[in-house]
C-alpha cells in the first residue's frame, strides 16, 4: 500500500498539468465580429484557455470598419499575433508604416504600441492573444529583431514536386516562446501534408481557402475557409485537402 501512494504522489502534479490545457483539439470556425471594441472595431473570441506553453491563449475574430485610425497596445505581459483575413488594412508602428492585404501578419511584442487603418470598406483579421507560462524575455525577442509585420505578397512560394508548394514565414524565438515557427502550405486535391505523427510544440493550423479533413487523434474533423483546428502538444494529427483543386492553410508552432 505504501508504494502505491508513493507512485499517486510522483503523478498527481503531471496530472494536474494536464488538466490545466483547457483549449480542446479540434476544429473551430471564423464567426463574425459582434462585441465592439472601440468605435469600428468589432470582436468575437473563437477559443479561450490555457495550453501546454501559455498560461492564457485567446483566437479572435476581428473586424475594423471605419477609416479612421486605430491606436492599439499589446500588454506588457502579452504578445499579439494578426493574420488579415480579407481587406486592406494599414499597419503603423516604429515611425514605419505598411499596406497589408489578405495574408498578411503582424507579429508583435509586448508593450509595441501600433495603429490600424482600414482602407477597404471592412477588413477582418484573426487576432491570437496569449502570456507564456514562463517569464517574459524582451532581450530574447529584442535579439531576434523584435515586432515583424510581413506582406503575403513579398513572401516566395516555393512549389514542390507533388504540386503544392510552401511559403516559410518566420521561425524564431520572442518574447513568449523559445520557438515560433509559422509557414504557409499549398496541397494538390487529394494530397495529405504528411503521415499521421506527433510534436511537443502546440500547432494552429488556419484554413485560407477550400476544404480539408485532418485527423485529431483518432477523430476526423472537417474545415473549410475561414476553419481553425487547434492541435495540442504530442496530439496526433494530419490534414487532407478534401477539396477540388488546391487548398492553402497556415501552420504556426510555438513552444
Amino acid at each position: 500500500m505504501k508504494k502505491v501512494i508513493i507512485l499517486s504522489a510522483f503523478l498527481l502534479p503531471a496530472i494536474l498539468f494536464a488538466q490545466k490545457d483547457s483549449v480542446l483539439s479540434t476544429v473551430y470556425s471564423w464567426k463574425e465580429p459582434g462585441h465592439q471594441i472601440k468605435k469600428g472595431l468589432f470582436s468575437t473570441v473563437l477559443f479561450e484557455g490555457q495550453v501546454q506553453d501559455m498560461e492564457w491563449l485567446q483566437m479572435n475574430a476581428t473586424a475594423l470598419n471605419t477609416p479612421n485610425e486605430i491606436k492599439q497596445q499589446v500588454p506588457d505581459n502579452e504578445e499579439h499575433l494578426l493574420i488579415i483575413k480579407s481587406g486592406t488594412l494599414i499597419i503603423k508602428a516604429k515611425d514605419s508604416s505598411w499596406t497589408l492585404g489578405t495574408g498578411s501578419i503582424a507579429l508583435l511584442m509586448p508593450g509595441e504600441k501600433y495603429w490600424l487603418k482600414n482602407i477597404d470598406g471592412v477588413s477582418n483579421y484573426y487576432e491570437m492573444k496569449y502570456r507564456s507560462r514562463k517569464q517574459v524575455d524582451n532581450d530574447r525577442a529584442k535579439t531576434a529583431g523584435g515586432s515583424i509585420i510581413m506582406d503575403w505578397n513579398k513572401i516566395p512560394f516555393a512549389p514542390n514536386n507533388n504540386g503544392g508548394g510552401r511559403r516559410n514565414f518566420f521561425e524564431r524565438p520572442t518574447a513568449m516562446s523559445k520557438r515560433f515557427e509559422m509557414h504557409v502550405t499549398t496541397l494538390k486535391e487529394g494530397a495529405r501534408s504528411h503521415d499521421p505523427h506527433t510534436h511537443a510544440a502546440e500547432e494552429i493550423v488556419l484554413i485560407v481557402n477550400n476544404k480539408t479533413d485532418m485527423q485529431i487523434g483518432d477523430n476526423f474533423y472537417k474545415g473549410a475557409e475561414g476553419s481553425i483546428y487547434y492541435l495540442g502538444s504530442n496530439v496526433l494529427h494530419a490534414i487532407k485537402n478534401d477539396g477540388v483543386g488546391t487548398c492553402t492553410y497556415f501552420a504556426f508552432q510555438f513552444e
